[in-house]
């Protein structure tokens, strides 16, 4: 006998329910919103953060997980239980939230290292430690200031690559990494979404996907190539501030677009990844244009045919070692 899955009030199963979340924020479905997230409460509700936290990130254009982050802190059970305006707080900023998924595309395609490259023709001499190693070999101090560079020259594939090389040792070193070259741009609000980021990211994963990292990074980039951070930021208005109350209570039959490749009963309609990123992509409401809308996303389904890593990793530099890297903030390369 097979497992017996969590279902939700409604007797919907839970990860339907969490596709249906995501995707009803994504077009700015209200009502299947506010379904989605009464069939999660009260007993799903840290798993609701999770996907409102992950919508925020992979969703939306508009720099808001700072504010879903700071209702997410604030949502602690009191002496009456918890306050569902909160959550209500969190839905309506997601509903008005501007979309785009350049964060996700930046994810899945370029926030990888899964083959080894040559940086020194554009970063210059590099100088291998193995007591200091990357995944491919690196010295994780010069790819922190390849890093850096790439940035300011807006190379996101070697941002990526390099941000990627470090995160697989040295998770902590590459958010301190990151976070440091936020502060560096001298956009204190950008800094305040990206340290959001980081704190969204041990929520929902334990500072272990790339999702909330690659988000941060589209931002700085999109801060570079603008010149500043005023299309990065929500207008604040809420056309539509929606209620719990307001949720359906009877059990409704979940709308067709739940059932993409990510779940069971898409799988074995013969839902494909890449029929997911079109039809995503082409329901986002509301739209703002991004950098990568009309981006292939061919190395993604090429990582996903043949492998997203290579089998020859050099050696491990040692969990003592590892542990300095990333408690004691090594200096630059050219610092040493």
């Amino acid at each position: 006998m097979g497992k017996e899955q969590a279902r939700s009030r409604n007797g919907h199963s839970i990860f339907e329910i969490s596709s249906l979340i995501q995707k009803a924020l994504r077009r700015s479905d209200a009502r299947m919103a506010l379904y989605s997230a009464a069939e999660m409460l009260p007993k799903y509700r840290n798993y609701l953060w999770k996907r409102l936290l992950t919508v925020s990130t992979e969703d939306c254009h508009d720099m808001v997980t700072h504010k879903v982050v700071a209702l997410h802190d604030k949502d602690r059970c009191g002496a009456n239980g918890y306050d569902n305006s909160i959550i209500e707080e969190a839905l309506s900023i997601l509903l008005n939230a501007s979309k785009n998924r350049d964060g996700d595309y930046y994810a899945c395609n370029i926030f990888n290292s899964r083959d080894k490259r040559n940086l020194e023709d554009k970063y210059g001499i590099e100088n291998f430690d193995p007591l200091s190693a990357t995944k491919n070999g690196h010295n994780c101090y010069y790819l922190r200031d390849v890093f850096n560079r790439a940035i300011d020259i807006l190379d996101y594939d070697n941002a990526g690559y390099a941000a990627n090389e470090i995160k697989v040792y040295y998770p902590k070193f590459c958010w301190d990494m990151i976070v440091s070259k936020a502060v560096s741009l001298g956009y204190p609000q950008l800094t305040k979404e990206v340290v959001a980021l980081k704190e969204a990211d041990h929520f929902t994963s334990y500072d272990n996907t790339l999702l909330f990292r690659s988000k941060a990074i589209v931002l700085m980039l999109k801060a570079v190539k603008d010149g500043g951070i005023s299309n990065l930021l929500d207008d604040d208005i809420r056309d539509e501030y929606v209620s719990l109350s307001d949720a359906d209570v009877e059990r409704l039959r979940l709308p067709e677009y739940v059932y993409d490749c990510h779940t069971y009963i898409g799988k074995a309609r013969g839902k494909t990844k890449r029929e997911f990123v079109v039809t995503e992509q082409n329901v986002l409401t509301p739209f703002k244009k991004g950098m990568f809308d009309n981006a292939s996303w061919e190395r993604f389904f090429y990582m996903c045919a043949n492998g997203f890593w290579t089998k020859e990793y050099t050696p491990h530099p040692g969990e003592e070692r590892i542990k300095e890297i990333e408690n004691n903030q090594p200096k630059s390369l050219f610092d040493l």
